[in-house]
């Protein structure tokens, strides 16, 4: 067994040399900090060793914390059970000591009291109670105040204990360092409401580390407070297990009961303010439970005496700490978020003075993607989020090949063969969601996007559908700000002249897309007119030229919106930056117009009112 020790030591060891930090602390994230300390029991200490098994059985307890508990009520020592319920202590010193065994949802057990000697190893058999505790009949309207390391007895004692268990296991968990963490950190901004995503940026990181994210040292925080702000920067922290559990935070906060029925349906509330007169950047929160089972959920928490502008503190600044069991009985940290307001000045029209804006939100954070353990994969993470729905035709079929993607994240699907789509891994939030098509890119048509919630913790995902348009109201839609160039009468009668579109792409000899050329589209009509002033009917004949500039996009798509139909339009790209006025038709193309040293020409039907002419241009 001790050779086993050894070698499990010397396994942990090598993992701690391979954790490694941020490098700098990213803003408002947990503070990562590197590398573990293993300690190896050295051969003259004292060290108990058990099984936790159930009262009247033999049937093995795993996953609980068993304390080794000396003088005064001071806990010298902590193992978790395995699933076999064997634990190990190793006690700091000769002494007498007792056992204290607890799991979440169940009642304490503990040892009788029994004295170690210098070098002993003793062997006790622990018999956990198997009637489960449960939170269901707490009523969080009983007893509305706040109170510091609350008395035994209280309902709010109640919950405090199943959550200081979760918290506990957690906190165990991080000191050992004992996994591989895949993670994603994420950094997002929302508008200034804080509800729609603007963009968001993802990073992967994979590697050995104590816990996936931790938190500055509670004796800091409560000194100096969960925010650092200054004119050149803002720098938020957020509490983790070890900080919640510190006599530092117990003793500057005060804890009543909450519920939530909109936002936490279900669940009862360990709520948490500082205690008054507290000048530092401080956090209230709460903690949320599961009543039945009595697991930790998850904290959320709100900053006080951020000593920001109102403006500013309307945006809600706070954060989010998800909590995971997992199934050997450690606790993990599974993702976080903290969101910021980001500000900035702006003129009053009214009193002509600098004012605080709200310009928007940052949000910072990250969620664990897999944790490696000895026996491979103990924990892989939800897809998340998920918006889902089907792209119709037309014709109200489904329409396949259409490319559904959420604006600003470059996140996207494209439809199966019966248009539908799913998009996965989205974190709470409202995204605007669009889609396009082959054809309706080809037209420049740019649908309306939809803005879509997704909800936390929702079962199905959010629905959306879209209806692709028909190519001739796509293409009036595309062109109903554009004024027609000129008039739409004829020269040669009066009678009015339909218009239509012509769209394309512009590439080079290779093919690749040529962004902001411009593509003059020049039209000519001839008609008879007589000279009203001449003596004798003087009829010739008439020439009118209309031209539309149209410049390509990113794509080198070019859209010329209302052009003659049933004439010969001559199509050019050409240089030059100034648009063309009336003087400027009158001459024909000058040869250094002209990039591709050709003309084309197109026809569109006054029939179908629209045309594609793709271009290619000489590689300049």
């Amino acid at each position: 067994m001790e050779r086993k020790r050894r070698a499990a030591a010397r396994r942990a060891a090598r993992r701690a040399t391979l954790q490694a930090g941020l490098g700098t602390a990213l803003r408002a994230w947990f503070p990562l900090l590197a590398g573990a300390t293993v300690v190896s029991p050295l051969a003259e200490a004292q060290v108990v060793r058990g099984r936790l098994v159930e009262t009247g059985d033999v049937r093995p307890v795993g996953g609980a914390m068993v304390a080794l508990v000396g003088s005064g009520d001071v806990e010298a020592g902590r193992s978790l059970t395995r699933d076999s319920g064997l634990f190990e202590i190793v006690a700091p010193a000769p002494g007498e000591y007792w056992l204290r065994a607890e799991r979440i949802g169940y009642a304490t057990t503990r040892s009788d009291p029994f004295r170690l000697a210098a070098g002993d190893t003793l062997v006790i058999r622990l018999e956990a109670g198997v009637e489960a505790i449960s939170l269901q009949g707490v009523q969080a309207e009983g007893d509305r105040r706040c109170r510091v390391r609350p008395d035994e007895g209280l309902a709010v004692t109640r919950v405090w204990d199943e959550a200081r268990k979760a918290l506990a296991a957690a906190a165990w968990t991080q000191d050992r360092g004992m996994y591989e963490y895949e993670m994603t950190g994420v950094t997002r901004r929302l508008d200034r409401d804080g509800r729609q995503v603007l963009s968001e940026d993802r990073a992967y990181q994979q590697g050995f580390r104590k816990a996936p994210f931790v938190s500055r040292p509670a004796d800091s925080l409560v000194a100096e407070g969960f925010a650092r702000l200054s004119p050149s920067e803002s720098i938020y922290w957020a509490p983790d297990a070890g900080v919640l559990l510190s006599d530092a935070f117990l003793d500057t906060h005060c804890f009543r009961l909450k519920q939530d029925h909109d936002d936490a349906p279900g669940l009862i509330g360990l709520a948490f303010e500082p205690v008054p007169r507290r000048h530092v950047p401080e956090i209230g929160g709460t903690l949320w439970l599961d009543p039945e089972s009595a697991e930790l959920q998850w904290l959320e928490f709100q900053y006080r005496n951020l000593n920001l502008p109102d403006v500013l503190m309307r945006s809600s600044p706070g954060g989010r700490v998800e909590f995971e069991a997992l199934p050997n009985g450690t606790w993990i940290v599974r993702s976080w978020h903290i969101r910021m307001p980001q500000g900035g000045t702006a003129t009053n029209p009214l009193t002509n003075q600098l004012t605080t804006e709200l310009r928007g939100v940052a949000v910072h954070g990250g969620e664990v993607l897999r944790v490696h353990g000895n026996d491979g994969v103990v924990l892989e993470a939800e897809d998340g989020g998920r918006i889902a729905g089907i792209v119709f035709d037309s014709l109200q079929e489904g329409l396949p090949g259409a490319r559904v993607f959420v604006e600003a994240l470059g996140k996207e699907v494209e439809t199966d063969w019966e248009g539908r789509f799913e998009m996965t891994g989205l974190r709470p939030g409202t995204y605007s969601v669009n889609f396009t098509h082959p054809y309706l890119e080809r037209l420049s048509y740019q649908a309306e996007p939809f803005l879509v919630d997704v909800v936390q913790g929702a079962k199905t995902p959010a629905q959306v559908n879209f209806s692709a348009p028909l190519t001739g109201r796509a293409l009036s839609r595309v062109c109903r700000d554009v004024e027609p160039a000129g008039d739409r009468t004829s020269v040669s009668g009066g009678v009015e002249q339909s218009l239509g579109i012509l769209v394309g792409q512009v590439t080079d000899q290779v093919g690749v897309p040529v962004p902001g050329a411009r593509v003059r589209v020049l039209s000519r009509a001839y008609g008879l007119q007589a000279d009203p002033e001449a003596v004798t009917r003087d009829v010739r004949m008439q020439e009118e030229r209309t031209a539309v500039i149209a410049t390509t996009d990113a794509s080198g798509r070019y859209l010329a919106c209302w052009v003659p139909v049933d004439t010969t339009l001559e199509v050019a790209v050409v240089e030059g930056t100034d648009e063309l006025g009336p003087a400027g038709l009158d001459a024909a193309y000058s040869p250094s117009e002209l990039i591709a040293r050709t003309e084309n020409t197109v026809m569109i039907s006054a029939a179908s009112l629209f045309a594609i002419l793709d271009l290619q241009v000489e590689s300049r």
